[in-house]
């Protein structure tokens, strides 16, 4: 799936879904969508061992009318998607929408940034130095991946409220938490 590629599905349950192969050149970037207040959906990779289909870890939550955007994991080629349920209390039905988007389509990385819970944000210049301050008593974490590399990795430790990291290259830049958290660039290290 390349940038340019679209992939697109829908649904209203549980779902089982094969994915065009990626180019492999570039991350593939997916957004998992829910389209009622009250439907929860889980997003798991489903991979092939030992002549068996297992459910990989969890990669998006749709909840509600949001939207989470994560990077597909290299060699992905099928996913699941499973309504989320708790013994005794139900999420309603409701439906959901999964697709690739563009790098283009993704929040660039500017001087400032905010956001409420997690985002995927897209860094396009050279080295810099980031603060980082989420509001409330939750923390979150930040996590790169440059456009060349298959693996991402943290940059923060643990649930950090507010400090700086470094982002080494242009890439990708998952915030993950919950609450509102805000982004500054701090410094140009070209």
């Amino acid at each position: 799936m390349a940038d340019s590629a679209g992939f697109s599905a829908s649904g209203w349950g549980n779902r089982e879904l094969d994915l065009p192969p990626q180019d492999g050149t570039r991350p593939t970037v997916l957004e998992f969508r829910g389209g009622w207040f009250t439907s929860q959906y889980n997003l798991h990779e489903l991979r092939r061992e030992e002549g068996q289909e297992v459910v990989g870890p969890y990669l998006a939550a749709a909840m509600g009318l949001g939207r989470e955007r994560v990077v597909l994991p290299a060699g992905c080629d099928r996913l699941r998607v499973r309504r989320f349920t708790t013994h005794g209390n139900s999420m309603a039905i409701g439906p959901w929408r999964l697709r690739t988007v563009p790098l283009r389509e993704l929040t660039p990385l500017g001087v400032a940034v905010k956001g409420k819970h997690g985002d995927l944000l897209l860094h396009t210049g050279r080295r810099i130095e980031l603060r980082f301050e989420w509001d409330g008593d939750f923390g979150g974490a930040l996590f790169f991946q440059s456009l060349t590399e298959k693996k991402e990795r943290q940059l923060t430790r643990g649930e950090a409220l507010r400090g700086t990291v470094k982002v080494p290259t242009e890439g990708l830049l998952r915030v993950q938490g919950h609450g509102r958290w805000r982004l500054d660039v701090v410094s140009d290290q070209s």
